[in-house]
């Protein structure tokens, strides 16, 4: 469950995969985070933030990005979620309220 540190676990195995991606390819791990974000068609536009020059150079490196069918293959297995899985725990959102089955 989110609550229990599984989301956070989930995200650091994602940043992980990113990394070592960026290492194979001689990339930043944001170039190839924003890249990776790119290959998903629900996607027209990665909103990027960047606060410097330089960073935003970087950050237009991800145009440049080609990916590898194993590096590709290897962030679609790691960016999978579970359907059902929320990015906020329950516990937040409905403060540990429950309603009963009146069947």
């Amino acid at each position: 469950m989110a609550a229990d540190g599984d989301l956070a676990e989930h995200a650091l195995d994602v940043a992980d995969t990113v990394r070592d991606a960026a290492t194979e390819m001689g990339r930043t791990p944001p170039q190839v985070a924003i890249a990776w974000t790119l290959l998903n068609p629900a996607v027209t536009a990665p909103i990027i933030g960047a606060r410097t020059p330089a960073r935003l150079e970087d950050n237009l490196g991800a145009l440049e990005v080609t990916f590898t069918d194993d590096q590709r293959a290897a962030l679609e297995k790691v960016g999978e979620i579970e359907l059902g899985q929320l990015p906020i725990p329950r516990s937040v959102l409905f403060g540990g309220a429950r309603i009963e089955s009146r069947a």
